[in-house]
């Protein structure tokens, strides 16, 4: 046998779509052939309000493509991945060929497992004890992905907490904004969205400083009052789809790495997605092109139920 079956190609994308993406809207669109999977953006899944440069959008492709490669090396398949294989079509994101079968590793199944136990915690953390470990090891996943890990300190953050107050207030008066985002937190289900189960109750934003302003929900926000969570930014060297691609999977990288620590980890777009507010960003940190922050920390609250996926029908074209 000289490519997987289609069987397996399906097995690997159902545990890859556990990417996570802007609303969990799930951006990407799979074809397989029976000898190349190739990835693409799904335009009709882009949130063109929010995310109104998309890239937000290709980052989470990017999510998708790290998590799809993770999960073929806990097989014994091992992709080669080619990213932009036809360079006048900036919507073909990436191929992934077979080529021989390899023994996967000790590493590769704790990461791939890790996909399976990831997810959003949007409350207060506990401290990060294994900060001082886990540092250096996400620096160097980011840099094998060609974007720089950026740890937040105090002041900066505090700074981050104003503009996300400020943030928070203009998206309010956008009724645009507002309606897409009933869509994807209440009206997008049964397989995409946030349901309100995984949503905090509408609270203090003291409480956790930095989260974006989401519909009131029903998830567990547990005892911590004093959220004790790193943030940390990721870079990239320029806007261009292909630094937004491996950002993404550098941000992927992240989230599975945490989660082998046994850390919560959260994802905030909301600071860098308006013009205004992302200048205010670059200018706080001093650095001229942020993408995407983390919360990260010992988990303090039950674990919510698990957001919904596409079926691997939606995402996959055969042939």
């Amino acid at each position: 046998m000289t490519a997987p079956d289609e069987t397996t190609v399906r097995a690997v994308l159902a545990r890859a779509n556990r990417a996570p993406s802007l609303h969990n809207s799930q951006p990407w669109q799979w074809r397989w052939n029976g000898v190349r999977l190739a990835l693409a953006v799904d335009a009709e899944r882009l949130l063109p309000v929010t995310d109104a440069f998309n890239r937000q959008g290709i980052i989470g492709c990017g999510a998708v493509l790290h998590h799809a490669v993770a999960a073929w090396n806990a097989t014994w398949w091992r992709p080669r991945l080619e990213r932009f294989p036809q360079p006048g079509d900036r919507t073909h994101l990436a191929s992934l060929e077979f080529h021989g079968r390899h023994a996967p590793s000790d590493t590769d199944f704790e990461l791939a497992a890790a996909i399976d136990t990831r997810y959003s915690d949007r409350a207060p953390y506990g401290p990060t004890e294994r900060w001082p470990d886990l540092a250096p090891v996400l620096g160097e996943v980011c840099r094998q992905h060609d974007t720089r890990l950026v740890p937040i300190d105090d002041r900066t953050r505090a700074t981050l907490g104003k503009i996300s107050w400020s943030a928070s207030a203009l998206r309010r008066r956008d009724p645009h904004y507002q309606s897409e985002l009933a869509w994807w937190l209440g009206g997008a289900g049964p397989y995409a969205g946030v349901p309100a189960s995984a949503l905090p109750p509408r609270e203090d934003p003291a409480r956790v400083p930095a989260n974006r302003e989401f519909l009131t929900g029903t998830a567990d926000q547990g005892v911590e009052h004093n959220d004790q969570a790193r943030i940390i930014a990721l870079v990239s060297h320029d806007d261009a789809v292909e630094s937004l691609l491996v950002c993404g999977e550098a941000l992927s990288a992240v989230l599975l790495e945490c989660t082998k620590y046994g850390l919560s980890t959260c994802v905030m777009s909301h600071l860098t997605e308006m013009p205004a507010t992302r200048a205010r960003v670059i200018e706080a940190m001093g650095e001229s092109h942020p993408q995407i922050f983390v919360r990260l920390g010992r988990a303090t609250a039950p674990k919510p139920p698990r957001t919904p996926r596409r079926p691997v029908d939606e995402v996959l074209i055969i042939g």
